[in-house]
């Protein structure tokens, strides 16, 4: 079960990494075609709103794949000195109230974006309905709190690295996360 559990996180996250890096390609070309034009004489309007809801939505996206990595940084000026099943019940708790932070959050956007189609509401510049990028951020928590749903179930498995089981392609890249670096020797 855990095995198929990683497996659909790594391709939902790595679904959310690939949108996010289009969108960032997409935002250099902009920026860079706005930079020539410049120069031109013909600057591009608007190109700094367009370049706030890509870069938004870009890294609300590739938060899962950042965390499923262990790219985030971590204090742990007090859990050091912990047992190890003190430590990995604490990780557990802490990624499980991460998840549930993160999906509230997640659906307070998506609320919001609701609320403001519903009204019409659209972009200053563009009259872009920016709503819609709020349902990409939302998208992109709830990848997030999916991958710290992963990590809590196999924290409360005591399952930190499969790679032990002979899975050597479900191993979690790079962990520099010290709660679960512990568990996973």
């Amino acid at each position: 079960m855990h095995i198929r559990l990683v497996n659909v996180e790594r391709a939902l996250c790595g679904l959310g990494m690939g949108a996010a890096c289009a969108l960032l390609v997409l935002l250099v070309l902009i920026s860079g075609l706005n930079v020539a034009c410049r120069v031109a004489g013909h600057p591009i309007g608007s190109t700094y709103e367009i370049s706030g809801y890509l870069g938004a939505v870009m890294a609300a996206l590739a938060l899962a794949e950042t965390q499923r990595r262990r790219g985030h940084v971590e204090l742990d000026m007090f859990t050091r000195r912990y047992p190890a099943s003190a430590r990995r019940r604490i990780g557990a708790f802490n990624v499980l109230a991460g998840a549930v932070l993160v999906l509230l959050v997640a659906l307070q956007i998506a609320a919001r974006a609701r609320a403001l189609l519903a009204a019409g509401e659209v972009s200053e510049t563009l009259k872009l309905p920016y709503p819609w990028l709020m349902f990409g951020v939302a998208a992109g928590l709830v990848l997030l709190a999916a991958s710290f749903i992963t990590d809590f179930v196999l924290m409360a498995m005591g399952l930190g690295n499969l790679d032990a089981a002979g899975k050597d392609a479900l191993k979690r890249a790079g962990t520099v996360n010290s709660i679960r670096g512990e568990i996973e020797k």
